[in-house]
């Protein structure tokens, strides 16, 4: 026996190896939280027609927190007029679609995000959008919550303050960026 001891001693050098190797692969997988969403959210844009643009937006991973709200994309221009407001589509298994408002300065889309049926709704979609050929300078605004709270008051595409009805102390966060450089990605 004590010629053997190789062939036993190698098989739990081995076990304690992959153990050891799990456990370090398991660990590099970082958690976000819906703060930390703010950088990592992919956000692009391209031309599809004359005048069309079609704006997505993914999540690489979700937040620790997990899921819950309403989230918001604001399209602004100024001085321009846009033919008709867009549609936004969140890309689940039914896909669903739904209309954007026309404000002041642009439009407005809102979209639930949250968990169904083990699916996460919200985190993937598409806005297809007429953007004006007079518009010199377009701004895609995305604002984010993570907090059950009163509808937004839809004024301001950019939501430069954004006000939540009467509900205080909402968590969000806006993210801006020109849809020149979006395009360009």
């Amino acid at each position: 026996m004590k010629k053997h001891w190789v062939v036993l001693l190698l098989p739990a050098i081995l076990m304690v190896v992959i153990v050891l190797s799990g456990f370090y692969y398991l660990q590099q997988d970082e958690e976000m939280t819906n703060e930390e969403l703010k950088e990592e959210i992919e956000i692009t844009a391209k031309r599809i027609e004359d005048g069309m643009v079609e704006i997505e937006w993914e999540w690489p991973k979700m937040p620790v927190e997990g899921i819950y709200g309403t989230d918001y994309i604001g399209i602004a221009f100024d001085e321009a007029e846009a033919n008709e407001v867009g549609i936004v589509t969140l890309l689940v298994e039914p896909e669903r679609s739904m209309d954007g408002e026309r404000v002041d300065n642009g439009f407005i889309y809102s979209f639930p995000t949250t968990m169904e049926e083990h699916q996460s709704v919200g985190t993937k979609g598409k806005i297809i959008q007429d953007i004006p050929d007079d518009a010199s300078e377009v701004t895609v605004s995305l604002l984010h919550t993570w907090t059950s709270h009163s509808e937004l008051t839809r004024e301001d595409a950019f939501f430069s303050d954004p006000t939540f009805g009467t509900a205080e102390n909402v968590q969000y966060w806006v993210q801006s960026k020109e849809l020149s450089d979006l395009l360009e990605n």
